[in-house]
C-alpha cells in the first residue's frame, strides 16, 4: 500500500512516524518502504508504501488507517 508521495526522503520518514503514533495496531511490526521516484522535468518525490498483504487485506487496511486520519491507497493487484 501506498501511505504517502512526499517532497523529501525526510518527509517521509516523518509521514511514517506520524501514521504510527496514530495507528500504532496498525503498523505494529510493518516496515516503511520509502521509495524515490524521479520525475522528468518535476521534482524528486518520494513514495511511502508497507507490504506484505493480501488484497482484502489491504483494502481492510487502508479504510481502517484513512478512519484514523491517514492517507491510503492499494497499489497493483
Amino acid at each position: 500500500m501506498q501511505l504517502g508521495a512526499l517532497d523529501s526522503e525526510a518527509g517521509a520518514r516523518a509521514e511514517w512516524e506520524r501514521l504510527a503514533r496514530r495507528a500504532p495496531e496498525l503498523l505494529n511490526g510493518r516496515s516503511p518502504q520509502i521509495i524515490r521516484f524521479d520525475r522528468p522535468d518535476r521534482p524528486t518525490m518520494w513514495r511511502l508504501r508497507t507490504g506484505g498483504f493480501s488484497a482484502e487485506a489491504a483494502r481492510g487496511f487502508c479504510q481502517e488507517l484513512r478512519a484514523k486520519g491517514g492517507a491510503c491507497a492499494v497499489i497493483g493487484g
